[in-house]
């Protein structure tokens, strides 16, 4: 049953879930750094998490989907509670193979929460019971107060010591917000003779867009602070780009997520692409602040519109008995497959030519995902 309490607390799980995303992002590569790392082995580490989105949210969607709501929210519960424990290890080893099992753990734990929320929001949403964009957009105020306290805090030696410990205080508040989630029955399956409905070629196709656009994230989900950083930026400047980005956001979901939901697919998802690579471009070609504070703006479409809309697409290509296995895959293989891909072989360029090269590359990624975007449906559908 929905009530406003459960909404309360899908909000709560959104703004302490990016929260942890908010430390995260920004400032794991720097607290690799701290420990002794190099560029190619910090673009292996924040891989890895993005890897371990790979490997869990599929299978267990495959296996929840049409599982009572009560199982769902224990899985939700007990990934938060192991994502806490092994976020409590990080700081505990400095052998480079043991600190990545760990990041590997703690990612395949932390991987599992979100598809499965966003699963139950877009349920809600579609329900017409709150808009899916004004549940998520607290993950984004969670991102933007975790990235200005993660400058003004945590840059410099105190990151070492005090970055694990918040990171398993944001986990164990989200197991405490997972208790609260409201239940809704599952769909009824479809019926077809020949067992679980096969996935669509355009639900496919949206898969590769979602990697393709993920895998163009690279160079800034891992390297964009470093490169700050390089160009002489402080831990706050820092942590105030990240957040630019992340206002665009909250402003393009609170007010437009619905109608860019009713855009045909082939174009906001080309529109975006395309903008995506205009961003990169730029931030490659320079570090000037005030063109980084309009190229910060584009995250309102490079992320935002992008992740919207296929939130809702998903869901309307996918069969209805298979929703839970296809958010999965959609985590997998953009968050997942498309960040992992992306970090690594960015890690690379880093080493060898440069910050710079590293979002050149990524723009050209980009720019790859328009002609793709466009043989999805150019009209409105329902699958």
């Amino acid at each position: 049953m929905v009530t406003a309490t459960s909404l309360h607390y899908i909000r709560l799980f959104y703004l302490v879930y990016f929260a942890a995303m908010g430390l995260v992002l920004p400032f794991f590569p720097v607290y690799l750094q701290q420990t002794g790392l190099g560029a190619g082995m910090i673009g292996v580490m924040t891989g890895l998490l993005a890897a371990a989105r790979v490997i869990a949210p599929p299978w267990l969607g495959h296996i929840l989907d049409h599982r009572h709501a009560g199982a769902v929210r224990l899985v939700l519960i007990s990934s938060a509670l192991l994502a806490a424990l092994f976020a409590s290890m990080l700081g505990a080893f400095e052998h480079v193979l043991l600190l990545a099992l760990v990041t590997l753990l703690f990612g395949i734990f932390w991987a599992i929460l979100l598809p499965l929320t966003d699963g139950l929001s877009v349920s809600v949403s579609e329900a017409a019971l709150a808009d899916y964009g004004r549940l998520r957009v607290w993950g984004s105020v969670g991102f933007v107060i975790a990235s200005l306290a993660g400058g003004a805090w945590l840059m410099g030696d105190s990151l070492h010591e005090t970055f694990p410990a918040i990171l398993v205080i944001l986990m164990l508040v989200t197991a405490f917000a997972a208790t609260g989630f409201p239940t809704l029955h599952a769909p009824e399956a479809e019926s077809t003779g020949i067992g679980r409905p096969r996935f669509s070629v355009q639900f496919r196709l949206l898969l590769v867009i979602a990697f393709i656009m993920q895998a163009s994230h690279g160079a800034y989900y891992g390297f964009f602070s470093l490169y700050l950083s390089d160009a002489g930026y402080a831990g706050g400047e820092i942590g105030a780009y990240w957040v630019i980005g992340v206002l665009a956001e909250i402003v393009m979901m609170w007010l437009w997520s619905r109608r860019v939901q009713q855009v045909a697919p082939a174009w906001v998802f080309a529109v975006c692409m395309l903008l995506a690579a205009m961003r990169w471009l730029g931030i490659g070609l320079t570090t000037n602040g005030w063109i980084l504070v309009v190229l910060q703006l584009l995250h309102a479409a490079s992320f935002a519109a992008f992740h919207v809309a296929a939130i809702a697409w998903v869901r309307r290509l996918a069969p209805v008995s298979r929703h839970s296995a296809a958010q999965g895959l959609f985590s997998a293989a953009g968050f997942g497959l498309g960040s992992t891909v992306g970090m690594m072989m960015c890690g690379w360029i880093v080493e060898v030519y440069g910050f710079s090269a590293a979002f050149f590359c990524c723009s050209a990624i980009a720019v790859v995902g328009v002609p793709l975007s466009l043989l999805l449906p150019r009209r409105m559908v329902r699958g």
